[in-house]
């Protein structure tokens, strides 16, 4: 097989980028073959479509992590997050990779509070990021999201989150 420079690839594998020279064929076939989940344990992760979408990555980090997304293509491509570890410092963030995309959906988020009922925070336009604190805005063991790319610099993202204390809207716009 030959391969040229326009086949090396860049691979994120368990939140560390790896370079591979294989074909596209050769790289569809690994990444098919991988587990359908991804653990993620580094500080700063830019995201793969061709990597990341359909599978689950495991956000395993207590000192918080930046995530940012491939830029929106259209292609339907789905991102499921799970927090296993809760946030004790710093922010868990998934943003955009670009001020042209943005995100619409909301976030649904129990609370600790007995006199408070279930939160539902809906995307603002323009908002851009979702940053969980590991308090009031998420960020606990078991939250989940879920985001897909609807194309025209457009996310999806649901949010199921658990909140304490004074709970807040974890979006903003911030790209």
């Amino acid at each position: 097989m030959t391969t040229s420079a326009a086949d090396l690839k860049q691979l994120i594998l368990n939140g560390t980028v790896k370079s591979a020279n294989l074909s596209s064929a050769v790289l569809q076939s690994i990444v098919a073959s991988e587990d359908k989940s991804l653990d993620f344990t580094s500080s700063t992760i830019e995201m793969s479509e061709d990597v990341c979408s359909e599978k689950v990555m495991v956000l395993d980090r207590a000192a918080g992590m930046t995530i940012t997304l491939p830029a929106s293509s259209g292609k339907g491509a789905k991102y499921i997050f799970v927090v296993k570890t809760t946030v004790t410092s710093n922010n868990i963030i998934i943003k955009v990779a670009n001020t042209s995309d943005s995100f619409l959906g909301r976030a649904i988020a129990s609370s600790d509070n007995a006199t408070t009922t279930n939160n539902i925070w809906n995307v603002s336009s323009g908002d851009d990021t979702l940053t969980l604190n590991g308090s009031t805005k998420g960020g606990y063991a078991g939250d989940h999201i879920e985001v897909i790319d609807l194309g025209g610099n457009l996310f999806s993202i649901q949010a199921h989150l658990k909140q304490t204390a004074t709970e807040a809207t974890p979006f903003s716009a911030t790209v």
